[in-house]
């Protein structure tokens, strides 16, 4: 009985290092991909901010072409 008992203790205490391993690695692998999912998320963010710049800026190129054609038109 005791023989056995001392059997199954040493198969737990090696089921609990590889889980352990496994829950470390686990980790390691959402510490890592939380890591990229900001990045590429960043980069969105980035994106979207400089196509608005953009647009923002041919809107007013468009308004300050607009206002100077009706200033050569007035001035003529």
């Amino acid at each position: 009985m005791k023989e056995q008992t001392e059997k199954q203790k040493l198969e737990w205490n090696e089921q609990l290092r590889n889980h352990k391993e496994r829950l470390q690695q686990a980790e390691a692998v959402v510490e890592q991909e939380t890591k990229l999912i900001s990045m590429i998320e960043g980069g969105i963010q980035f994106a979207e901010n400089l196509l608005k710049s953009a647009q923002e800026d041919q809107q007013l190129n468009k308004a300050d072409i607009k206002k100077e054609s009706k200033t050569e038109q007035a001035n003529s």
